[in-house]
């Protein structure tokens, strides 16, 4: 009799450690990343503000102006730019090109990361240390930002809000980027109708909105209003300030920042904020570039912080007075690994005062004290509780000690650690 050999346990036995090899190189694979697909808006683009309906109240816009079936009533500046009339053929085909990105854009992020309708919500983008990553949000109806928004990633990342009903922010509320997020590549998707809040509201990115956007006084918005109706803005002056960068190092207990911009126009400057555990406090200015086409760099140092975490923000304001919260971004000053450590103190050799840091690996009592080659005490810096896990700085001013070899020694519990220093007058 002839057998079946493609059904002989030797084959079969075959099969199945194909088939499991097979599904652990599947496992091992990295899973692939869904990226979000921003609008393409085509010449949409190029509009501070577009409407299909009337578009009314008084503002400076960054960008062309056009209605395709309404009228500008009111004050609608656009200095550098074309505010259309009624209907003109370069209105139509940007709001053609807008309605066709608006609902491509819903086909493309399908789905998305649920978000409650009264947003931000605890750990969702309420701070810095919270911030909303990349990525496509489904806004509950009806979607409200009641709270200041974090957003946080790289120039390229891109974030996608979706509301299926109305769209609204509360008076005052700011959205906030940090580490480079810029707001060409924020998206808000609204089915329904857009009011942002009065008052120092700032509102980052493109809003597609399918009816219509009203705008509060004195808001500022950083971003193009499309909207397929009318449209109300009654806003402070839009800042066309591009920055494309801020991060915030620490280097010993000093913050340094370093902020790029792409374009600048108008621009007097950027005021420096901190935050700790309260309120903000204005700690710097850099004056900026007025007009440029050109990228610049800025960088200010915050010096001799206490041990702890900082988050700083950017103000831009321009030559009229009016600003914008550009970007955030947060350090850790001060905090080091719990062990037992002195530093070498720096600069050294020195004259006339030296910076010496330690840390502790337990809490205890500890003595810092400064001897000379005779092995006499000639300064006392720390002489107290110290905490384990925290980098403490002290200073030794030596202008009434003679040139020479000292010896910085700390002492904490049984442990005890010695470092040479040199005093060059």
């Amino acid at each position: 009799m002839k057998h079946n050999t493609n059904n002989s346990p030797t084959v079969i036995n075959k099969w199945m450690c194909f088939i499991g090899v097979m599904i652990i190189l599947a496992l091992m694979m990295p899973a692939v990343a869904v990226s979000q697909t921003a609008p393409v808006l085509g010449q949409s683009k190029w509009f501070g503000i577009l409407a299909a309906g009337a578009i009314t109240g008084s503002t400076t816009v960054t960008g062309n102006v056009g209605t395709t079936t309404g009228a500008i009533d009111g004050t609608i500046l656009a200095p550098g730019f074309t505010v259309y009339a009624t209907g003109h053929a370069t209105v139509v085909t940007a709001n053609n090109n807008f309605t066709t990105a608006y609902a491509n854009a819903l086909t493309d992020n399908p789905g998305g990361t649920s978000i409650p309708a009264t947003f931000p919500v605890s750990n969702q983008g309420t701070d810095a240390l919270h911030p909303l990553l990349k990525g496509v949000y489904a806004i509950t109806d009806p979607a409200s930002m009641t709270g200041d928004l974090y957003l946080s990633g790289s120039a390229s990342d891109i974030f996608i809000f979706k509301a299926s009903g109305t769209f609204n922010t509360t008076a005052g509320t700011v959205i906030h980027l940090a580490n480079g997020v810029v707001r060409e590549n924020i998206y808000w998707l609204v089915a329904g109708a857009v009011t942002l809040g009065a008052g120092s509201s700032v509102f980052e990115g493109t809003i597609l909105c399918n009816t219509a956007i009203t705008v509060g006084a004195t808001a500022i918005v950083h971003g193009a209003l499309l909207g397929n109706g009318a449209i109300t803005v009654n806003a402070a002056s839009v800042l066309p300030v591009e920055m494309v960068s801020f991060t915030a190092t620490a280097n010993r207990f000093n913050a340094e920042l370093r902020w790029s911009t792409a374009t600048e126009l108008n621009n007097y400057g950027f005021e420096i904020e901190r935050r700790q555990t309260g309120n903000w406090t204005k700690v710097g200015f850099v004056a900026g570039a007025g007009t440029s086409n050109s990228p610049r760099d800025y960088s200010y140092t915050d010096n001799s912080l206490s041990p702890g975490r900082y988050v700083y923000r950017i103000k831009q304001i321009d030559n009229n007075g009016a600003f914008l919260y550009k970007a955030s971004a947060e350090v850790e000053i001060g905090l080091a690994a719990k062990k037992f450590e002195l530093a070498s103190n720096y600069p050294n050799p020195f004259n006339p005062s030296t910076t010496i840091q330690f840390t502790l690996g337990n809490d205890g009592m500890t003595t810092l004290q400064v001897y000379n080659m005779l092995g006499q005490k000639v300064a006392t810096l720390f002489n107290g509780n110290a905490e384990a896990g925290r980098m403490y700085q002290v200073t030794l001013d030596a202008s009434k000690l003679t040139s020479g070899l000292y010896i910085a020694k700390l002492e904490s519990g049984n442990q005890r650690m010695m470092q040479k220093m040199v005093l060059m007058k």
